[in-house]
């Protein structure tokens, strides 16, 4: 039995994007049912040959970084540095609804796909632009690194007597990319009720992480005070944060006043008029954190947990990802992963309709598909066979 249609099937993405937050966009609308055409240099994206660890043989350029953001794609190569390849481009993009790139402007510019050109050339075209930094700064190039550096969050990330920390994952890349998947569906929703303009969506990396600081940015504004690092601590709510049990770590993230009292119960700890609020806890934080910290320290860490989640207090284990992955699996009976040509790979966490997205394809091999899109565009065996004699495509 065949999948049921996905919300997207029938919308088909050109993906010009490289790297994590635009593939991770253009992975999102692929889930969702969209046919998408991951249109790659000849030398492929770079994160293919982002390894070890490697699906197969290294010469194969199959990294688990690509695979990871790259699921249920067509690959197609075209060099757009040639007329040739401009012109394959412009072929493919009629048929297509929607085009991602993370190009720089003057790269955009090069390889056709500066926004003037596209709106006069494809004005059906939702174009959806990721950039690095906003304004005259569009020039310059970022990774997430440099992202959680210039926006802030490496300041705010760490122990309070450490050093700037960057969080464990691309987690602004991811974020970004999630911003532009929204915009180019809400742009897709547009067109799809005839509204005018709204055809082209950008994000800026760097603009889109200073905005994602969200809380810590809102006690700046309302304070002008330099937000810190607090470790695993919150610097609004306390109790919420790590704690060592006799063997292991656990969190306990206690949201209100009657979750307090509870762990109080659980923890057979005394009230406190000065913890009776959030306000008053953390004011007092510091002679809280002591008291709950001897009284976790002393007992075992499952043992808490089943208590804690008895008392409905929200809490859970510091899981290494062996353990996260494994918690997933027995969740699904050893479902939850997917396999496909070779590869392993985790499922979209998106439900519709209480099923989850399949996969129906694995990452694409470099230019596994590209003689079925060009075909699709109406080229010829004979003129694809010229265009790869002239290495325009692969």
């Amino acid at each position: 039995m065949s999948d049921p249609p996905a919300p997207l099937t029938g919308i088909r993405v050109l993906d010009c994007s490289r790297v994590l937050a635009g593939p991770f966009a253009t992975m999102l609308l692929a889930d969702l049912g969209a046919d998408v055409m991951k249109l790659e240099p000849p030398d492929g994206d770079e994160s293919r040959a982002w390894g070890p660890p490697w699906w197969g043989a290294p010469e194969e350029r199959r990294s688990a970084y690509f695979a990871s953001v790259n699921r249920n794609k067509r690959s197609l190569v075209v060099d757009l540095r040639t007329d040739a390849g401009r012109a394959v481009f412009d072929r493919v993009a009629a048929n297509a609804d929607v085009l991602v790139h993370n190009a720089r402007p003057s790269t955009a510019e090069r390889l056709g796909l500066a926004a003037e050109r596209l709106a006069a050339t494809h004005p059906h075209l939702v174009v959806a632009a990721i950039g690095a930094f906003p304004g005259p700064d569009a020039e310059r190039p970022a990774y997430d690194l440099l992202a959680q550096a210039t926006s802030g969050l490496m300041a705010v990330t760490g122990e309070p007597d450490g050093p700037p920390t960057k969080v464990g994952v691309a987690v602004l890349d991811l974020l970004a990319g999630l911003e532009l998947a929204v915009g180019a569906l809400a742009a897709l929703v547009g067109r799809g009720r005839g509204a005018a303009g709204g055809r082209r969506i950008d994000v800026s990396l760097v603009e889109a992480s200073v905005a994602a600081l969200v809380g810590v940015l809102g006690n700046h504004l309302a304070t002008g005070e330099e937000p810190g690092r607090w470790g695993s601590a919150h610097p609004n709510i306390a109790p919420y944060q790590a704690f060592a049990a006799r063997v292991g770590h656990l969190v306990v993230a206690v949201g209100n006043d009657h979750q307090f009292r509870r762990l109080l119960e659980v923890l057979q700890l005394p009230a406190d008029e000065r913890f009776a609020t959030n306000p008053g806890r953390v004011t007092h934080r510091d002679e809280l954190e002591p008291l709950l910290a001897a009284a976790i320290a002393g007992r075992e860490r499952d043992e808490l947990l089943a208590a804690l989640a008895a008392a409905d207090v929200p809490a859970g284990p510091v899981n290494r990802v062996s353990e996260a992955l494994a918690a997933m699996q027995e969740l699904h009976r050893g479902g939850w992963t997917q396999e496909a040509d070779g590869m392993r790979l985790p499922p979209d966490p998106i439900r519709i309709d209480g099923e989850r997205l399949p996969l129906r394809a694995a990452p694409p091999r470099l230019g596994e598909h590209t003689e079925a899109v060009l075909a699709e565009a109406g080229y010829t065996a004979d003129e694809i066979g010229s265009l790869r004699a002239e290495g325009v495509i692969r």
